[in-house]
């Protein structure tokens, strides 16, 4: 182990150990990114990035193979960049904000619920609106939107301008068939 890493301080192999270690980096990467979007309904993104992530895997896979008995710390990058590239891949998935979440937000008070539902609806936001009754049978007034995710913070401010006792949940949503959502949101502050 030693040897192995005087070589590698020493350069012999530096380009190896780069190439094992970004390439298995750059498929988790990958790997993570489109199974998130294949749960979220985006099959054919997945699909086409599963393409480039089984050819690295096989290029990176065949490097490590070939002599990792004599070299373990390619074995070492190589774990060392699978858990990276996990991390990196939600991180990438998060940042691209692709598909759908539903959000449903309960108002204590119907003034402030009116307000929030004007706000969001000047803004271009479709919503549906109904009137519930809280644990102690109390009136509460719920709004539902389903809305892209890069739209999620916007939504959340508006809401929270409107009334900052809201309770939010969202929701991931795979699929939606019928009803109303904008591809461009008014800005908003």
């Amino acid at each position: 182990m030693l040897d192995t890493i005087a070589q590698f301080l020493s350069g012999k192999y530096f380009l190896v150990y780069l190439v094992v270690f970004l390439g298995k980096l750059t498929e988790v990467t990958l790997a993570s990114l489109r199974s998130q979007l294949i749960v979220k309904g985006q099959r054919y993104i997945g699909a086409l990035i599963a393409m480039f992530e089984y050819l690295i895997w096989i290029i990176i896979t065949a490097n490590v193979l070939t002599g990792f008995a004599e070299d373990p710390l390619r074995l070492v990058l190589l774990t060392a960049a699978f858990a990276l590239g996990q991390v990196l891949g939600s991180i990438l998935e998060e940042r691209l904000a692709l598909g759908n979440v539903m959000i449903s937000t309960v108002f204590m008070n119907s003034d402030k619920a009116l307000i929030a539902e004007s706000m969001l609806r000047e803004k271009g936001f479709s919503m549906t609106r109904f009137e519930a009754r809280g644990m102690d049978c109390s009136q509460r007034v719920v709004l539902n939107l389903t809305v892209k995710r890069k739209n999620i913070n916007c939504v959340k401010r508006m809401i929270k301008d409107a009334d900052s006792s809201a309770v939010l949940s969202m929701t991931p949503s795979v699929q939606m068939d019928g009803g109303t959502m904008m591809d461009k949101v008014k800005p908003y502050k």
